[in-house]
C-alpha cells in the first residue's frame, strides 16, 4: 500500500488522537461544525482548524440519550455524547447549522449544556436565488464577527481570498482523484477514496494538499486491481461507518462514486475566486451543495444522473441512517426515477452507530446477485 494512503486510512480509524497531535503541535483552536454546508474557508481565515465531527466509533453512547431524544440520528447523538462527556478536549467550539432536522434543533441543547467556549448556529437558506444569497452573505458576515472576537484575529479580505484558494485547491484534487474512477479498472478501492476524503477533515488543509499531490502521482504507476462488473454508486446522508464500505467490496464489486455529505458533496462544489466580495462568494458556492435538506429533487436526480452516466454506474445502494428524515423522504422518488431513466437495480439499507454487519452482508451480496442476472 501507498505510504501516504496508509496514513490517511489510519488517520481516519485514530481521528481524535491525529486531531489531539496537531492541536499539541500547531496550538491553533479547533472548531467543529455539522454537514459539508458551512464554509470551512472562513473558520480558516480566522486563524483556527476546521474539523468535520466524526464520532470516536470505540465508544458507545452513554449519556447523551440523556440530552438528546433517542429517535434523532444516532451519529449525531453520538458526537454530543462525546462532546458532553468530554472526550473531544481538542475542540474550542462548534457550529451547527440549519440543516437536518436533527442537527437544526439540537442546537438549543448545545448552546444550553455549553460543552465548549464558542457555539454558534448558521443559518443556511433552503431555497436557492438572489434573495436567499443576499441573506446567507449577511449570516456569513455576522458569524465572520463573532469567529474574529472569539479567535482575536481580524479576517482579511485577503486572508478570506487565500483561504478560498486553498481549498478550491483541495476541491480540485479531489475531483482528480475520482476522474480516476471512472476507468474500468480504477487503481483506488472505494474503501480507500473514503478515507481520502475524509482525513481531510482532520488535516490542515495545505497538509492535505501536499498529501493527495503526491497520492495522485502515485497511484496511476499502481497496479489496477480486476475489473468488476458490479460499478456501485452509495447515496445518503452520513455514511461514515468505513467498514459498510469494506463489507460491500470484499463481496467483489466496486464503489465507483458516492453522493453522500462525507464523500463528493464534501467539494463537488466550487468558490468564485475573483468576485469582489469573497463572502457572496462562498454563499453562492456552498448554496449548490446537493444533501437532501437543502436540494430539490430535481437537482438531487441530476446530481446522481450525472454520477451514475459518468462513472458507469450499474447499480446503486441507498445507505440511510435510522431516523434520517431528510434522506428517507426523498429516497422512494429518487428511486424511482433512477429505474425509469437506467433501469438498474437499487436497494435500500438501514444503517445505524455501531450497527452489527451481519445482516447487512446477506441483504447485499442477495442484491450483488441481481447484477448478475
Amino acid at each position: 500500500m501507498s505510504i501516504v494512503l496508509d496514513k490517511m486510512i489510519n488517520s481516519v480509524k485514530a481521528s481524535h488522537e491525529v486531531l489531539r497531535e496537531i492541536r499539541d503541535k500547531t496550538g491553533r483552536g479547533m472548531i467543529g461544525y455539522f454537514h459539508p454546508v458551512v464554509p470551512e474557508e472562513l473558520i480558516y481565515a480566522a486563524g483556527l482548524h476546521p474539523v468535520r465531527f466524526i464520532p470516536n466509533f470505540k465508544d458507545s453512547i452513554t449519556i447523551g440519550n440523556s440530552y438528546l431524544q433517542t429517535y434523532l440520528c444516532s451519529y449525531l447523538r453520538a458526537d454530543f455524547d462525546q462532546a458532553i462527556s468530554g472526550k473531544l478536549p481538542h475542540l474550542d467550539g462548534v457550529i451547527i447549522p440549519r440543516s437536518c432536522e436533527a442537527v437544526t434543533f439540537s442546537y438549543q441543547t448545545w448552546k444550553r449544556h455549553n460543552p465548549y467556549e464558542f457555539i454558534d448556529y448558521l443559518n443556511v437558506p433552503w431555497k436557492k436565488s438572489d434573495n436567499t444569497i443576499g441573506f446567507f452573505t449577511k449570516e456569513l458576515g455576522r458569524v465572520k464577527k463573532n469567529l474574529e472576537k472569539f479567535s482575536g484575529t481580524k479576517i482579511s479580505e485577503d486572508s478570506l481570498r487565500s483561504a478560498i484558494e486553498l481549498y478550491n485547491r483541495n476541491r480540485g484534487l479531489l475531483r482528480a482523484l475520482y476522474d480516476l474512477r471512472s476507468d474500468k479498472a480504477p487503481p483506488i478501492s472505494g474503501f480507500e477514496t473514503m478515507n481520502v476524503v475524509m482525513s481531510g477533515f482532520l488535516f490542515d488543509k495545505a497538509e492535505h494538499n501536499r498529501l493527495l499531490d503526491q497520492l495522485l502521482k502515485e497511484l496511476p504507476e499502481r497496479p489496477s486491481s480486476p475489473g468488476a462488473k458490479a460499478r456501485l454508486l452509495i447515496s445518503g446522508g452520513r455514511v461514515i461507518d468505513l467498514r459498510l464500505w469494506e463489507l460491500i467490496e470484499s463481496a467483489g464489486p466496486l464503489i465507483v462514486a458516492d453522493d453522500v455529505n462525507n464523500g463528493s458533496r464534501s467539494f463537488w462544489h466550487s468558490v468564485e475566486e475573483t468576485t469582489d466580495d469573497p463572502l457572496e462568494a462562498l454563499a453562492r458556492g456552498y448554496a449548490t451543495v446537493p444533501c437532501a435538506f437543502n436540494t430539490s429533487i430535481k437537482d438531487r436526480f441530476d446530481f446522481l444522473s450525472q454520477m451514475i452516466t459518468e462513472y458507469k454506474v450499474n447499480g446503486v445502494i441507498f445507505a440511510i441512517n435510522l431516523n434520517c428524515e431528510s434522506e428517507q423522504f426523498v429516497y422512494p422518488e429518487l428511486e424511482k426515477r433512477i429505474k425509469e431513466r437506467f433501469g438498474i437495480p437499487t436497494i435500500h439499507i438501514e444503517t445505524d452507530y455501531l450497527m452489527g454487519l451481519a445482516p447487512l452482508q446477506d441483504r447485499v451480496e442477495a442484491f450483488l446477485q441481481l447484477l448478475k442476472t
